[in-house]
């Protein structure tokens, strides 16, 4: 996306494409071999009084949910879950290719949950569409948008926003929090799959809201 001279954004000839050149970048990662636990051995029997009389560790509990609830009912989600797991982009162009259901698949359930929930996702900004000065679409992002030196983008680590009204101020310089309806499930443009996630904007929180 090239900036005119007074450093605005300029419109995209069809903003569908923007997502569809990105799915030529994102990398499909091998899902994670399982780790293996090594049986504990059992302790010799101590006759008397032990020297150490310090209690055993407690044990850890696994975490009980995937996100946290905010207040009214809105669900705290962040991309340590959203892309905590391995997605292998499908060859879309082979002629033996999967299903986009049998591609979604890989998504687990636990975020399959989050589907039509109004959540909040911290992030970066990269827009994709603009109207008179105010962003109208834009990704939000798990690492901050820059050139070549920056790792390529896995398809569950942006989230594609439709803002509300007539847009949202341009804000790529630091984190935000946005605020919507989350819709999970595969995004196919031009026979390809290019995202997971979409949100229907509601607002930018700011501190203290």
């Amino acid at each position: 996306m090239k900036r005119t001279k007074k450093g605005k954004y300029m419109k995209p000839t069809h903003h569908k494409s923007v997502r569809a050149a990105l799915a030529g970048f994102l990398l499909a990662v091998a899902w994670p071999a399982g780790a293996q636990t090594l049986a504990a051995a059992k302790p010799a029997p101590i006759h008397g009084d032990s020297i150490d009389a310090s209690p055993p560790p407690a044990a850890v509990s696994s975490p009980s949910n995937v996100v946290s609830q905010a207040t009214s009912g809105v669900l705290d989600a962040d991309f340590e879950t959203l892309a905590s797991y391995a997605f292998a982009v499908p060859d879309m162009s082979a002629t033996n290719h999967p299903s986009v259901s049998q591609a979604e698949k890989q998504i687990p359930a636990a975020i399959k949950k989050l589907d039509g929930k109004t959540v909040r996702i911290r992030g970066f900004m990269m827009p994709v569409k603009e109207l008179q000065g105010k962003t109208t679409e834009f990704m939000i992002m798990r690492g901050q948008p820059s050139c070549c030196f920056s790792g390529a983008t896995e398809i569950n680590e942006f989230v594609t926003v439709k803002a509300p009204g007539k847009g949202f101020d341009t804000m790529m310089d630091d984190a935000i929090t946005i605020q919507g309806t989350l819709h999970v499930g595969a995004i196919v443009d031009s026979g390809f799959i290019v995202g997971l996630y979409q949100m229907d904007g509601e607002k930018i929180i700011t501190s203290g809201h």
